[in-house]
């Protein structure tokens, strides 16, 4: 069935406040991307139309995959946090620094360290003494000669910070009160034993994969037509709520994807109803550094540059508020075989080589500021300010990109260990961000795109083989051959169109490379080769709006002081056109 939801009903096991009979609905979905619904009723006299609002919400049949999770079909104790707490690497934890006890008669120097009890029980250290005051005083009387100092260690890093009431799994334990846990998705940390309790056994049926058969769409937008008498909306996947947290501060360096997806979930500034869930929780699933800042948690995730899920060459799936960032399992899914001539005939094949980039030259800064490149020895050559994809002889022409590397000799690398960029150390992290555009991004390779439209094709003997594609889910890989072009490729499905009413496939895209980018989430797109030869970077932004309004002071007298108004209408305002143009 196909139900609506007035807002404010959450109640989802029920059939919500109507449940629809649409002349169409169609859902679309790309790899890491836009996940939406359209719709179209009737405007029937029982009023089931007038229930389909901004906001409301649609609950539809989508096609069906599995999500595992790492303790899916096992045997495990059920615990829960009793309040908030922290899940760390360690079992240690932020313990007081106790220092020598305050005296009033005490000869102290400059740098000595005191507690004073009579003070919350404070630690302070010695500066320079004025001189004009008596030694006697207790801190922090004349913070002219004592200053507050750290209370604690730090203990050991935390993982993730828990709501109370989080679910999670027994691992070991307890062992010097401490239990070793992990979390409901697989991350496994260290948590005091006062701050759980048992909740109950669970079975292995009872943690079995989750198979998903329906999914919640929030309505985005309403055309009421009274001459046809139809309604058409069209709806949202609800984990696109995510798009309105804000990341207030994520500054991340070197951290597993799990790691890194807690770190920012911690930086929401306020909550989101879902689970953001990983499988990826070791460092050799490659570590993720970045600033996320004022941007909101949908841009985290999905961003083609910046995004955990880009960074990783993960997979992104979706079960209503929950999200998945799953690690690339080459052996999972379908296999089936395309093969031209036999069950490819019509099907459109793209073989697309725009935006390839086979030799990339990464640059940060020194420590004055100009560009640092690389300084490698190839064999005999050396000085080489470049990293080659090995597949850069396989064309005629040689395609570089110069990469920008967050990173400044001298400045701090953000490891939270107070260490600085050396050019050494610097260097290596642009050789390893220049490789990943490779061994991640895939950007060395030509993009085979297979689209096969089934309503084209119909149940027509000559396509009999392709209904195995009925049953095809994200990511699930084809083999493609076409012996012409002397062409044997795998791919994967990256794009879907499923009709809801007949619960059928009626368009797929299949393609060997996910590319992240290409992606139809708002705001992640630029103009097709608006911008090439040169990495989209961080200060992008910066220096286009830089220099847009150094020009516009330039020709207004520098009377441009603020992007209050809108500078599209300041050039049309200022501006005669040189051509139609």
């Amino acid at each position: 069935m196909i139900s609506v939801y007035d807002k404010g009903n959450d109640n989802y096991a029920a059939n919500g406040n109507a449940v629809l009979q649409p002349m169409e609905c169609k859902h679309t979905q790309v790899a890491a991307g836009s996940y939406d619904l359209t719709l179209k009723c009737l405007i029937d006299p029982e009023g089931k139309w007038k229930h389909i609002v901004p906001e409301a919400i649609i609950q539809a049949p989508v096609p069906e995959e599995t999500i595992t999770t790492a303790y899916s079909g096992l045997d495990v104790d059920l615990y829960q946090t009793t309040a908030a707490a922290a899940l760390r690497e360690g079992p240690s934890e932020p313990t007081r620094i106790n220092y020598g006890e305050w005296s009033a008669t005490g000869d102290y120097s400059v740098g000595s360290k005191v507690t004073c009890s009579g003070w919350s029980h404070r630690n302070w250290q010695y500066n320079q003494w004025d001189g004009s005051s008596a030694q006697t005083q207790v801190p922090p009387y004349n913070n002219s000669w004592c200053v507050a100092i750290a209370d604690y260690t730090s203990g050991s890093p935390v993982l993730i910070n828990l709501k109370s009431g989080t679910k999670l799994y027994y691992v070991s334990g307890p062992t010097s009160g401490w239990y070793k846990m992990s979390t409901t998705y697989g991350m496994e940390g260290y948590i005091k034993a006062s701050q759980v309790e048992y909740v109950r056994h669970l079975t292995p049926e009872e943690t079995q994969p989750h198979t998903i058969t329906t999914q919640l769409f929030r309505i985005k937008t309403v055309n009421v037509d009274s001459k046809s008498r139809t309604i058409t909306a069209t709806a949202e996947h609800v984990s696109y709520d995510m798009s309105g947290v804000l990341v207030e501060d994520a500054d991340i360096h070197q951290k597993n994807p799990a790691q890194a997806l807690a770190w920012i979930e911690s930086s929401f500034m306020i909550d989101y109803k879902g689970t953001i869930a990983t499988d990826m929780t070791s460092d050799d699933d490659g570590t993720y550094t970045g600033e996320i800042k004022g941007k909101n948690a949908i841009y985290a995730l999905l961003d083609p540059d910046k995004g955990i899920v880009a960074s990783f060459d993960a997979r992104y799936r979706r079960d209503n508020w929950d999200v998945f960032v799953m690690r690339k399992d080459e052996n999972a899914g379908a296999k089936l075989e395309l093969r031209y001539g036999k069950n490819m005939l019509g099907v459109s094949w793209n073989i697309k080589t725009d935006g390839l980039v086979t030799r990339v030259v990464p640059v940060a800064k020194t420590e004055d500021g100009s560009d640092l490149y690389l300084d490698r020895t190839v064999g005999q050559t050396t000085g080489i300010k470049w990293v080659d994809s090995a597949h850069i002889n396989e064309y005629d022409v040689i395609y570089m990109e110069r990469l920008k590397v967050s990173g400044q000799v001298g400045k701090d690398d953000g490891t939270e260990t107070d260490t600085k960029w050396t050019e050494a150390s610097l260097r290596t992290e642009m050789q390893t961000k220049a490789e990943e555009r490779f061994s991640v991004d895939k950007a060395d390779l030509i993009v085979h795109e297979i689209t096969i439209d089934f309503e084209l094709l119909g149940d027509t003997d000559e396509y009999k083989a392709l209904k195995d594609l009925q049953q095809v889910i994200m990511y699930d890989k084809v083999i493609a051959i076409n012996e012409q072009i002397d062409m044997d490729v795998e791919v994967e499905v990256s794009e879907i169109e499923y009709d809801c009413i007949r619960r059928k496939i009626t368009a797929l895209k299949l393609t060997n490379v996910i590319r992240h980018g290409s992606r139809t989430v708002s705001g992640f797109n630029v103009w097709n080769n608006s911008i090439t030869g040169d990495k989209l970077t961080d200060d992008v932004e910066d220096q286009m709006m830089g220099g847009i309004l150094d020009d516009a002071n330039e020709y207004t007298d520098g009377k441009v002081s603020s992007m209050n108004y809108s500078i599209r209408a300041w050039v049309n305002n200022n501006f005669e056109p040189k051509s139609s143009e």
